[in-house]
């Protein structure tokens, strides 16, 4: 493989096209590892990095992997942050893996030496890159760590929405059958999903104003440099390729909870809810959850992932624990 080393952002720019080619090939893919995300992600967030993204090319100079870094502080790390990236990871052509990890160590050892350390977050457990680095790390004499961060619980869905019920059991298909009928109850209850490039950014707009009121922390994560830039920015990126579904419930004309969802390669992730506190009685959350899996099992979309964290709600739908983890690479004598 030959390496090229991605260091400008003009350069990383033109990538866009044979970057998602390879990244649909692979057996990486998300909608996080997208060239549109870490667009809209280092425009919002990349002050102060340095690109450090690697390029992988074989023989007849293809794209076969690509390493999508950073240095922050003398330390190489994706191209992301804890805050809004659910899953990180390298990706390469499956039948290149191999040659791929010996070349990206070849590359850390030859052009990274001076970093104190290499720090990987949010890698699903089922990655090749885990067992790609352990075994050059242990060739190497570097000490390689591997901690458990935290869950992503998916939920794998079934042929007919009938079959996903009987699944939750009886006391919760009670629950949730109550549940949306407590809200059916409301006034003029209706559902709008905005796909398109020209709504939604209003949407966006209006799904961000709903979850700063939700609570003080929520409020909190919104002030924090460049987030709601990148909401609006990712929105905009994803809208074009219909990635991203805001679905907004409103009773009349008040808008009481919105539901964004990435829609990507068979797959939906339910990425960030809101949600009016004064209607929290009436459960807006489990109405648009419930139906966006009704809607996924009509589309025969086959797997729902609620990204990260243990939130008891995840679990009432049947969702089930997937792993990932965050590495560490270090020298023997940078230890601490």
């Amino acid at each position: 493989m030959r390496i090229e080393r991605v260091t400008d952002y003009e350069r990383f720019v033109r990538a866009e096209k044979e970057w998602n080619t390879l990244l649909s090939r692979s057996g990486q893919n998300s909608p996080f590892l997208t060239h549109q995300w870490f667009d809209a992600w280092w425009k919002n967030f990349g002050q102060d990095n340095m690109l450090e993204i690697v390029f992988f090319r074989d023989s007849s100079d293809s794209l076969a992997g690509v390493a999508p870094m950073m240095v922050r502080n003398d330390v190489l790390q994706f191209l992301a942050s804890q805050e809004v990236t659910d899953y990180c990871d390298f990706f390469s052509l499956r039948n290149e893996r191999d040659e791929f990890y010996d070349n990206l160590w070849d590359h850390f050892r030859r052009n990274c030496s001076e970093y104190l350390r290499f720090e990987f977050i949010n890698v699903p457990g089922f990655s090749p890159t885990i067992s790609g680095l352990r075994d050059q790390a242990d060739k190497s004499g570097m000490i390689f760590e591997a901690r458990e961060s935290e869950v992503t619980p998916n939920l794998i869905l079934p042929g007919s929405y009938e079959e996903y019920t009987k699944s939750l059991g009886r006391k919760n298909r009670h629950e949730l059958r109550r549940k949306i009928r407590k809200l059916d109850a409301l006034e003029s209850i209706r559902v709008e999903q905005i796909t398109g490039t020209e709504d939604i950014r209003p949407a966006i707009e209006e799904f961000i104003s709903l979850h700063k009121k939700s609570s003080r922390a929520k409020q909190k994560f919104w002030e924090k440099h460049g987030m709601s830039d990148f909401f609006v920015g990712l929105a905009d990126l994803f809208s074009s390729e219909n990635w991203v579904h805001l679905n907004m419930l409103y009773t009349e004309d008040k808008l009481i909870a919105a539901l964004m969802n990435l829609s990507y390669g068979k797959k939906l992730f339910f990425y960030n809810i809101a949600y009016d506190r004064e209607y929290s009685a009436y459960s807006p959350g489990f109405f648009l959850f419930d139906r966006s899996i009704r809607q996924s099992i009509a589309s025969k979309i086959k797997r729902v992932d609620f990204l990260r964290g243990r939130e008891k709600y995840k679990y009432f739908f049947g969702a089930k624990d997937s792993k990932i983890y965050n590495l560490k690479l270090k020298r023997r004598e940078t230890q601490t």
